[in-house]
């Protein structure tokens, strides 16, 4: 006899079908609510909002255990369904940008470029975090040591998402301009608001690493690069000589800071004097042989270009950098101070704030005065880390069950 839909229990087609609905209710909200977004309080409401959801799946699971609808949020359709929206919509969100439209569209009216903002992610994550909640009480409720593993990994699951959805509100990401001998108290948010920090920033130094610059081969034509019967299309005065098309270049003579007299560089020491090379040029075809000059110029200095013929020309780039970072000290109002040296990748962190290197001036490159910091502020991340301890300490014990089930089946069968 064929189950009817709805008929108890309820399988993967209810599960299908809600699933369905809630998209096609989000949407719906989505498109006559706006596409302003959910905004989600901030503390301590979103704090609130936790407990009062945990508490209604524990009041749902003592007080009517046996109802379809508890029975359903713990079944596994309900488990693989919820899981399998979910999971959706974060593959849309690897592959739509999320970013901020630039004008009208499909895509921003369902408010897929910002897709955790949305009414159908509210109402997934909400589904999926019930589902899980649920999950996790059958086992936990009455506690069984057997049950360790499953509610170590359910729960830690839980509190993650929980903690990593209703702390949004809560994250704070903003940049500071810094300049060398200036303390700075004031940041900016995504849309460029000033705001006064707890914070001050003094910029005591800012330092810029560079390569050795690249040359090529420029067409006068189309200005274009000519280099065309080559893999690379550049190479660096650190792998010279080199060849480019016809030509095999040598450097004769490199100064990294220069400046132009009469026809030719020479070593200077200022602000803006950029890096200069004498080159030695070989036409493979002809066999003759030129000399000239050529530099990546600056903010202060034009770029200088040696003549090849009426067709090319050899240029050199601007250096790339290496390495950059800055030498900071940190106050506070209460007298609080710390200096330290910030580099990519390697955040500072001190009262609850993470300061990182993002930027500064690249057209002044490393005679920048300006160091751009950006400082970030989550205060539900030990929440976070926490859940995911849960998880991995899950792991841990499953792995240490099933060796022990192994073992147990290997002296049974001895």
């Amino acid at each position: 006899m064929n189950r009817k839909t709805w008929q108890a229990p309820w399988s993967y087609r209810e599960g299908i079908i809600i699933v369905g609905g809630l998209v096609a209710l989000g949407t719906i909200w989505q498109i006559m609510l706006g596409s302003s977004g959910i905004q989600i309080p901030s503390w301590p409401g979103n704090l609130y909002l936790a407990l009062a959801f945990a508490a209604s799946l524990i009041v749902f699971h003592l007080l009517i255990p046996k109802s379809a609808f508890v029975k359903w949020l713990q079944s596994i359709p309900a488990a693989v369904t919820s899981a399998g929206l979910f999971c959706g919509l974060a593959i849309l969100m690897g592959i739509i940008p999320q970013l901020p439209a630039s004008q009208p569209s499909a895509i921003s009216l369902l408010g897929l470029n910002k897709i955790t903002n949305t009414w159908f992610y509210l109402l997934a994550n909400v589904y999926f975090l019930a589902c899980l909640g649920m999950a996790t009480l059958k086992r936990l409720i009455p506690f069984k040591l057997k049950n360790g593993g499953y509610i170590l990994n359910h729960l830690g699951l839980w509190i993650t998402l929980t903690a990593a959805s209703l702390g949004s509100s809560d994250l704070q990401r903003l940049s500071m301009d810094c300049y060398e001998g200036k303390i700075e108290w004031r940041a900016k948010t995504e849309t460029g608001q000033l705001v006064e920090m707890p914070l001050a920033v003094s910029l005591i130094d800012f330092k810029l690493d560079e390569y050795l610059p690249k040359i090529t081969l420029i067409d006068h034509q189309t200005g274009k690069i000519a280099v065309n019967r080559q893999k690379s299309q550049y190479f660096s005065l650190a792998d010279a000589p080199g060849t480019l098309e016809n030509y095999r270049i040598e450097v004769e003579t490199y100064l990294p800071e220069s400046g132009f007299t009469g026809d030719h560089f020479e070593r200077v020491n200022e602000v803006g004097a950029p890096p200069a090379a004498q080159l030695k040029v070989r036409n493979s075809e002809t066999g003759e042989i030129t000399t000239g000059w050529i530099s990546s110029g600056s903010f202060r200095q034009q770029p200088f270009a040696f003549r090849l013929s009426d067709q090319y020309s050899l240029v050199m780039l601007p250096p790339e950098p290496r390495k950059f970072q800055s030498d900071i000290q940190v106050l506070f109002p209460d007298g609080t101070q710390a200096e330290t040296t910030l580099e990519v990748n390697k955040p500072f962190s001190i009262n609850g704030w993470k300061l990182y290197q993002l930027s500064y001036d690249s057209e002044k490159a490393r005679w920048s005065d300006l160091s751009v910091i950006e400082l970030v502020r989550d205060p539900w991340l030990p929440a976070v880390y926490f859940g995911v301890f849960m998880l991995l300490a899950g792991t841990l014990f499953l792995l240490r069950d099933g060796a022990a089930k192994k073992k147990g089946v290997q002296n049974g069968m001895d």
